[in-house]
């Protein structure tokens, strides 16, 4: 397989990582340029998706998918969602849904995404893929996320501190079907860089542009997408930077 020059890889890394500093430099009282970044960025979001789904379909990945709902349908499920919490859905979550909805690029009900990676012989650190997953607001969802905030409140030690956690992921443990720890999600509020909670990045190494310290929601997608191709467990690992060029062929830079 021909291998891009390495000044072009390095030249496609330093946009993703412009981008990203301009995510982080903008103010979060500056709603309007805020809002207007992240439009931008989640549409760009969009569009890659479509192409990196594409792309693993062309390599015999079949198990990557977006899903797109209604609006009536997200707004009202995110209604339903703030009654019951008393407290509002982050914005950078209700645009995402909006724009993209939903995206997997794991079997969540066979495991099947497993056993492709074993035949291609590429392992991570910790032998998951961490693949990309972000729920959709669907029916479903919204009605376990309202059940489990019940089950919260019930249950929510007087005068603690514990944040309820808006659970839009398995962790890489679980989307592999291996035992595992806390799912993936953001805590409620009015945060348009909310943190991306329990997620680390577990590859070899550590993504370039994946900011210091915790990372928010859309900087962890333009980095998962940008330059992990979708599973970041394996950034870093030999066996899977050809794959990753061919995932990545076409992609556009958000």
């Amino acid at each position: 397989m021909k291998q891009l020059p390495l000044e072009l890889l390095m030249i496609e890394i330093e946009k993703v990582q412009e981008t990203q500093r301009a995510w982080q430099a903008i103010s979060p009282d500056d709603e309007s340029a805020i809002q207007k970044m992240a439009d931008k960025s989640l549409t760009g979001c969009a569009e890659a998706v479509v192409v990196l789904i594409e792309n693993l379909k062309k390599i015999g990945y079949v198990w990557a998918n977006s899903e797109q709902l209604k609006v009536d349908t997200i707004e009202n499920n995110i209604q339903t969602l703030e009654k019951t919490m008393e407290m509002p859905v982050p914005q950078i979550l209700v645009r995402f849904w909006k724009i993209i909805g939903g995206i997997s690029l794991i079997d969540l009900d066979r495991y099947q995404h497993v056993e492709f990676w074993k035949e291609h012989k590429i392992a991570g650190p910790k032998y998951f893929c961490d693949g990309l997953y972000v729920d959709s607001c669907c029916d479903g969802w919204t009605a376990s996320v309202c059940d489990d905030f019940v089950d919260w409140r019930d249950n929510l030690t007087p005068g603690g501190s514990e944040e309820f956690l808006l659970s839009l992921s398995p962790d890489g443990y679980h989307k592999d079907n291996t035992s595992g720890g806390s799912p993936y999600g953001i805590f409620p509020g009015n945060s348009w860089k909310p943190i991306w909670q329990y997620f680390e990045w577990s590859g070899v190494e550590r993504p370039l542009s994946a900011p210091e310290g915790s990372t928010d929601f859309l900087s962890y997608l333009r980095t998962t997408i940008l330059e992990c191709a979708g599973f970041p467990a394996f950034f870093g690992v030999p066996g899977f930077d050809p794959i990753k060029e061919r995932i990545l062929g076409g992609v556009p830079i958000f």
